[in-house]
């Protein structure tokens, strides 16, 4: 019972985690804010030059580099962010939106070095170049496969890079071709009708790639934000090709600052919700395989009982069989104990629990006497007239360990059952002459599994007798040995009042 109300409350709990984690309309995500503080927080260079001071104009370049630079570098780390989470999720577009990622970053960042480093090379780091058709029609490859493919691929990151180098070293040689062949500047402007028509595939291909997006198995959310950050950096990098800008523009740095810091936070809510929901999922498979451990120990729990209540219940069939008890009191009373037994077997083996209702110690105690007589082995008991509040079924299982565990282990020396009133309690004393216990095993006695190393028992039945007696109120507890040696343990129920008692 225990264990069925723990996995109805922990399935609650998972189910509520699960809709709160995973639910569109949750704060799962960030707000849009938080894109824009991360945006603003790559700016820093610039409020460096600030402070600073740029008497001559070479400082405002360099942070609008150094600004690129960093939102490359971040990413970069989305792009990680989003492998990690393509492998949690198991999810091949993820996979192919790292790979996207780690392209545009080590395409942009080697640009942005050189840039740093020569001004004439400063326009490929923030103006539309003949590379970025190619990028963004590798781009446009990759996540189309990504939409297609089961799981994702080996080696995300790694491939990203190599793409993303062969982007950048494609750029720098149409860089160096049209400005040997065409024109000095050597990217694209708007006095050449070819260069708007590599603009315009430029866009379209952004443009599929942003639908593919939203047309996809991503969250909403994600592929909104996605497809803002890739406008955001087609609108900058465009702006700057047509105004002809030979400087990082401050339209241009802010633009690829809000595309990385979209794709940034986005990947990082998507890393957050796969482990959330990693979380979710080990604790369902944690319940789960304490519900089965929980059912295996049960079914164990019983085919314990049974296999205990059955070699009384045959021990007594053949003796009754074989004729050599007469009709008499002690055939009456052994007939009585196979009836009552096997009706409780059934009920154990169907798991039915009878009610809690005063049950008469003398009447559940009788049968096992008869039981072990049955199997050669003397049980001393004395009537004593108690009542208890209690399962009968319960109550006798508990005693039916108690008294065969004397006989196995005590060789059926001394085996004594005695009852008595103590306050409000009745107290069961089940006592052998036995060897005693090993004291290996007493700190852990009522443990399920523990035994003594000459034991050939499993270690269930003192671990069963003592939940079913604590499920009724009542307490099983290791009492004082007998002088001469042995084992003692105690049962106490609350005794039932009788009517007159009130």
């Amino acid at each position: 019972m225990t264990a069925q109300l723990g996995g109805r409350r922990a399935g609650r709990l998972l189910g509520s985690s699960v809709r709160r984690l995973i639910g569109r309309g949750g704060t799962t995500h960030p707000s849009w804010w938080w894109s824009a503080a991360l945006a603003g927080l790559l700016l820093y260079p610039y409020l460096v030059v600030a402070l600073i001071g740029d008497p001559e104009g070479d400082r405002v370049v360099l942070a609008g580099h150094a600004v690129m630079l960093l939102a490359d570098l971040m990413l970069l780390g989305a792009g990680i962010a989003m492998a990690v989470d393509a492998r949690l999720m198991y999810d091949a577009l993820r996979g192919s939106m790292a790979v996207a990622a780690a392209i545009v970053a080590l395409q942009d960042a080697p640009l942005e070095v050189l840039g740093m480093i020569d001004r004439a090379l400063s326009p490929l780091s923030f103006r539309l170049t003949n590379g970025h058709l190619f990028t963004v029609l590798v781009v446009l490859v990759v996540i189309h496969r990504g939409r297609k493919a089961a799981v994702p691929g080996r080696h995300l990151i790694l491939t990203g890079v190599l793409l993303g180098l062969t982007s950048a070293t494609i750029t720098l040689v149409g860089y160096r071709l049209v400005q040997e062949s065409i024109h000095d500047s050597g990217v694209l402007g708007t006095g050449d009708p070819v260069d708007f028509a590599i603009m315009a595939m430029i866009g379209l291909a952004m443009a599929i790639v942003g639908f593919q997006l939203a047309t996809s198995s991503l969250p909403g959310w994600a592929a909104a934000r996605i497809g803002v950050g890739m406008l955001a950096i087609f609108a900058a990098r465009l702006y700057s090709t047509l105004t002809d800008a030979m400087m990082p523009t401050p339209a241009a740095v802010v633009g690829v600052a809000l595309f990385s810091a979209l794709i940034a936070t986005t990947a990082s809510s998507l890393l957050r919700i796969a482990l959330e929901q990693m979380d979710a999922r080990v604790a369902r498979y944690a319940h789960l395989a304490a519900e089965a451990e929980a059912e295996v120990k049960q079914d164990r729990e019983v085919a314990h009982e049974v296999r205990s209540a059955a070699a009384g219940l045959a021990a007594g069939a053949r003796l009754l069989a074989s004729g050599q008890i007469p009709p008499g009191p002690r055939r009456t009373a052994l007939e009585k104990m196979v009836d009552i037994e096997a009706a409780r077997l059934r009920r154990t083996v169907a798991s039915k629990q009878g009610p809690m209702t005063t049950v008469d110690v003398d009447t559940v105690v009788s049968p096992f006497v008869v039981a072990q007589a049955a199997l050669g082995h003397h049980v001393t008991w004395t009537p004593g007239g108690h009542r208890v509040h209690a399962r009968h079924d319960g109550l006798a299982e508990a005693l039916s360990t108690l008294i065969k565990n004397a006989a196995d282990h005590a060789g059926g020396r001394g085996t004594t059952v005695t009852s008595r009133l103590v306050g409000e309690q009745v107290e069961i004393l089940v006592s052998d002459a036995g060897p005693g216990l090993d004291p290996a095993v007493r700190e852990r006695l009522f443990s399920w599994g523990s035994r003594g190393r000459a034991s050939g028992g499993q270690g269930i039945g003192l671990h069963r007798a003592r939940r079913l007696l604590l499920e009724q109120g009542g307490t099983l507890e290791l009492g004082e040995a007998p002088e001469d040696g042995g084992t003692t343990f105690v049962i106490r129920l609350p005794r039932a009042r009788l009517p007159q008692e009130g």
